[in-house]
């Protein structure tokens, strides 16, 4: 991390963890020949600030179906266990809502699934980014099957921070079977992997239809910037991209909005191994 900025939401200790994770990432990519790019939050850090943004307190990168297969690969024939492990949400033949790749002997604890008998080290998140249909009628279909993935799942956890509608709808889906229909669903979604479309979409995460949508010229390639004290990948279009996703995204949130978007509420930078397995690991 830089010496040289503020830690005014005392963050800095854990950003610079998983700085290391992001740097192993990166590392075993450019090793395999396997492409990444910063997203959200973090692409946005690497734009406005540098690094990442002060109050974040998590990292997370795309890849493609392809180069996330690539990436497993590679990390299950090649990679550090001893260090880190590799973990998969949603799993499903194959398919997957995210991965995690996290760091042993750590912890890192979310309210929304502590409870669950899984690895729970501090991590970064690995996303798909997915490709999107031309057709219009085609993109509600994937973005339906992706927002239903994504409220199976938060029912089937025990805990759930929203209220109104949206707390409602999540009530309502736990009433269905565990699994129910949510292979179907993931299939829906990568349906048109390896197809060339005018877009690539992120609907299995918290973007809506309207920002969910990203130009696939933009993604056609990366560059490198600036990333703290080290280099990581971007999208080539990171500004256009930027813009889809966040609107102004040189204007800073709300103190509620910040609050909103933390995910840890303790970590531990030594912990005892949260290496323990179960079933839960599905997320469903």
């Amino acid at each position: 991390m830089r010496t040289d900025t503020e830690d005014a939401y005392g963050l800095k200790d854990l950003q610079n963890v998983i700085l290391n994770i992001a740097q192993y990432i990166d590392t075993l990519c450019c090793a395999h020949g396997i492409n990444y790019r910063l997203m959200g939050g973090s692409a946005l850090g690497a734009k406005r600030h540098g690094g990442f943004i002060p109050w974040d307190d998590d990292l997370d990168v795309f890849m493609t179906p392809s180069e996330y297969e690539a990436f497993r690969d590679v990390f299950n024939k090649y990679g550090d266990k001893q260090n880190y492990a590799l973990q998969e949400l949603g799993a499903s033949n194959g398919r997957l809502i995210t991965a995690k790749l996290r760091l042993n002997n750590s912890y890192y604890e979310e309210d929304i699934i502590k409870g669950w008998k899984i690895h729970h080290g501090i991590y970064v998140d690995i996303f798909i980014l997915h490709t999107c249909p031309d057709n219009r009628l085609a993109q509600w279909w994937q973005y339906f099957w992706a927002k239903y993935i994504i409220v199976k799942g938060l029912a089937n956890k025990p805990y759930c921070r929203r209220g109104g509608l949206a707390g409602f709808v999540v009530k309502a889906a736990g009433i269905l079977p565990k699994r129910f229909l949510l292979d179907f669903g993931l299939r829906q979604v990568y349906k048109w992997r390896d197809t060339s479309t005018e877009y690539f979409c992120n609907f299995l995460g918290k973007a809506l239809f309207k920002n969910g949508k990203y130009h696939s010229e933009d993604f056609e390639n990366t560059k490198r910037v600036p990333f703290e004290t080290i280099e990581l990948n971007v999208a080539s279009g990171l500004e256009r991209f930027l813009s889809a996703r966040f609107g102004n995204y040189m204007k800073l949130p709300s103190a509620e909005r910040i609050k909103y978007e933390q995910h840890a509420s303790c970590w531990d930078l030594d912990a005892h191994d949260y290496s323990d397995r179960s079933d839960e690991k599905y997320f469903f």
